[in-house]
């Protein structure tokens, strides 16, 4: 039975920067304090694990070097027990965890999410589908079958874009037409406008993620929005900071940029700049029945006959194989990862939870 009324979590703290155990851990307890608060759904920022690199905004390459390979080492991979820790916390709460983090693969980063089910399942996996500017020194592009943000649940269909996706006017109209309920859109850390030097648009800030986009996102979809954001302290500018430069002395434009938005964009839930921990919303689904029968850009208020947009969820290999008949051999990132194994051997049931919208789409094809 679909849950249409419930309780949802936004973080907004500080990461433990370059130390993916610690970080873990922290959002192991996040999720258990969601949990006792009797949340539905926890939502953290973008690549929660192990912080965002915002550094790479500010230093050299040589200063980068020693900070990207520490970066790399402390970056979490899918199949992995550090993953399975937080998927079994989930279990253990009955909650929704939608977790952003720095995933390696291979040789290669990647901006990722996931989305985690109560049964402890990963009903969605994601790569941000392009790296922002100097983000392109760090990560790696996603790949076809691992962008699709909506996912069918419980609690409504949920959505999860990272960063300035949340602005990309292609990933929102994708995003409408799969129905999209309520939205995660998951922020890193980066500093307000008191900080911005010409010639630097005022894109590039957080006050600009927070009031502009992140509102626009809501009106324009119809859906509950909930932003969680990094934060950053004293001590961890010093970490953020190479070996022989000065680091800033004054975390506060960093912080308190966290939201949480109605579905006709107006302002929910904000917190104090010195606020660190769960931002909590109570949903209703029903809420966005008005906003949604004004202008419901996925069917009434658009015309397809004279502007569509064409979606390829297909891989694109870099080597191909051919199989035992002959053609070529094709997988799923999701399998490849691992995610289709039950976690800790137990077998898999979806009681009725789950059923990933990327997975409707047939393997290979290209939906129009």
């Amino acid at each position: 039975m679909p849950i249409t009324q419930y309780k949802a979590a936004a973080v907004t703290s500080e990461p433990a920067w370059f130390d993916l155990e610690a970080g873990v851990q922290k959002t192991i307890n996040f999720i258990n304090d969601a949990g006792r608060a009797g949340c539905k759904l926890v939502a953290f920022p973008e690549v929660w694990l192990p912080g965002y690199p915002y550094w790479m905004w500010k230093v050299t390459y040589l200063q980068s070097l020693p900070m990207l390979k520490k970066y790399r080492e402390n970056s979490m991979p899918v199949d992995s027990e550090e993953l399975r820790r937080i998927r079994r916390a989930a279990r253990d709460n009955q909650i929704f965890v939608s977790l952003g983090f720095s995933e390696i693969d291979h040789a290669t980063l990647y901006l990722a999410q996931v989305l985690i089910s109560p049964t402890g399942e990963v009903i969605n996996h994601r790569r941000k589908i392009k790296p922002t500017h100097v983000e392109k020194l760090v990560y790696g592009d996603g790949s076809g079958d691992t962008f699709i943000s909506v996912t069918e649940t419980d609690i409504g269909r949920v959505g999860q874009l990272n960063c300035w996706e949340n602005m990309n006017p292609f990933l929102k109209s994708l995003s409408v037409s799969l129905g999209e309920q309520v939205h995660i859109a998951a922020w890193p850390l980066y500093p307000g406008l008191e900080r911005q030097v010409a010639p630097d648009p005022a894109t590039n800030y957080a006050d600009t993620a927070s009031n502009l986009v992140t509102p626009a996102y809501a009106i324009e979809t119809g859906t509950w929005t909930l932003a969680p954001f990094q934060r950053v302290s004293v001590e961890g500018l010093k970490k953020n900071t190479p070996e022989g430069a000065e680091p800033e002395t004054d975390p506060a434009p960093y912080n308190g940029h966290a939201r949480i938005y109605r579905p006709d964009g107006s302002l929910h839930t904000k917190p104090d700049k010195d606020f660190d921990g769960l931002l909590f919303v109570d949903i209703d689904l029903n809420e966005s029945h008005l906003t949604k029968l004004l202008a419901d850009f996925a069917g009434h208020y658009m015309r397809p006959d004279l502007i569509r947009l064409l979606v390829d969820t297909r891989r694109k290999e870099l080597v191909t194989e051919s199989d035992p008949a002959g053609g070529i051999a094709t997988y799923s990132t999701h399998a490849r990862l691992g995610l289709d194994r039950p976690l800790d051997g137990e077998p898999k049931s979806n009681k009725g939870h789950v059923e990933s919208v990327n997975r409707k789409v047939d393997e290979g094809a290209t939906k129009i």
